[in-house]
């Protein structure tokens, strides 16, 4: 053979080779890799993973959702039975709701079931400016689900700080509920001056001030509930939630068990 024939033969050879390299298809049943995922933690498990400590271990939580007149989003958390004939709805200073944990979580041990509301602008909650001008938007809100879902019979308003001023307002406003408490709250909120209120305020309520706070927000506090005919709880020293659950300890103090004691009744619903 010349070498003209060898030439094409080893073309031929060529052709085949690189036709079988490049031009066959995996079949659909051969395996194929696929880059790893990770699960997206469930609402409950992310909530707990954003309070951290300020959440006990074994508090019985469940993220909420509730949903205004408009469709958006409120941002809650329940802590205690699904179904209660007591529950209290707990308004947070601006820290967030996770300040609430370890009080709620010792109130569910006394038999009160508690829901955790994040106000406007707060947390994961979204208002138009109509929703957060309405001070009864998230609270009307967590009452229908408390009153309609929950089976609650008796229902209590809570907050700290700024949840202490929103409470007084949400409840001069006519808030459908059996009992209120303002503790820490500022005098006036969003310009609104608490004492303003206190002709509309239901005479089951309580407010709670130290003296720490300073002078003038002390005597504002206890003009209040003077003005609303309503108990005035003195603390020792300090704000909000740190008056009732000592910050250090975690242990619930003698103004957060009289507080439990107000959520839970008479009849200690």
């Amino acid at each position: 053979m010349g070498t003209g024939g060898s030439r094409g033969v080893v073309a031929a050879v060529l052709v085949l080779l690189a036709t079988g390299c490049s031009g066959t298809e995996r079949t659909t049943d051969e395996p194929t890799a696929s880059p790893p995922t990770s699960a997206k933690p469930d609402a409950t498990t992310a909530l707990r993973g954003r309070c951290l400590s300020a959440m006990p271990d074994d508090a019985p939580l469940a993220a909420v959702t509730l949903t205004s007149g408009s469709g958006n989003a409120i941002e809650a958390a329940r802590i205690g039975p699904e179904t209660n004939d007591g529950v209290a709805i707990l308004l947070p200073q601006i820290g967030g709701i996770c300040g609430w944990g370890r009080w709620a979580t010792a109130a569910s041990d006394a038999g009160l079931t508690s829901l955790l509301v994040s106000p406007c602008g707060y947390g994961e909650t979204t208002c138009t400016a109509e929703e957060d001008a309405d001070p009864l938007h998230e609270v009307a809100a967590a009452v229908a689900l408390a009153r309609g879902e929950y089976g609650a019979e008796r229902v209590v308003l809570l907050g700290t700080s700024m949840g202490g001023s929103l409470t007084v307002m949400a409840v001069a406003a006519g808030a459908d509920v059996d009992a209120w408490a303002d503790v820490s709250g500022p005098p006036a909120w969003e310009g609104v001056e608490l004492a303003s209120l206190a002709g509309s305020l239901p005479d089951d309520g309580l407010v709670v001030m130290a003296p720490s706070d300073g002078p003038e927000i002390y005597a504002a506090a206890e003009s209040l509930a003077e003005a609303a005919d309503v108990r005035f709880v003195a603390g020792r020293s300090g704000h909000g939630w740190d008056l009732l659950v000592n910050p250090v300890s975690g242990s619930v103090t003698r103004i957060g068990r009289e507080l439990v004691a107000f959520a839970t009744g008479p009849s200690g619903t």
